[in-house]
């Protein structure tokens, strides 16, 4: 699996940052930053939208807790792509790129 791209429309610092990661040759892409730039906040973005966004969450001081949102566009190694989203909630925090809520499995 790899990312093909990943856009932020509310999360940490981020407001609609979009990010695309190109197939390229060695396809290693490195993101690199000065101090507070949010280089932590974009981890924990890749983590929480393949896993949840964590009930106590740090990164909720630009956007309220209902406004936070990740999406991803991923590939496998097959080719198979998918795009989804992940929100700020309890249950049913999975959607795809529509905003319906999808199954987490």
């Amino acid at each position: 699996m790899r990312f093909d791209r990943l856009h932020i429309p509310a999360f940490g610092p981020f407001t609609n940052l979009d990010l695309k990661f190109p197939v390229q040759g060695g396809d290693l892409h490195v993101i690199y930053g000065s101090n507070e730039t949010g280089k932590s906040s974009l981890l924990r973005a890749f983590r929480d939208l393949l896993f949840g966004i964590h009930s106590q969450s740090p990164d909720n001081f630009v956007h309220d807790y209902k406004k936070l949102r990740i999406e991803g566009e991923i590939v496998s190694q097959a080719g198979e792509r998918l795009t989804f989203q992940r929100r700020k909630g309890n249950k049913n925090t999975l959607l795809d790129e529509s905003g319906n809520i999808v199954g987490e499995d």
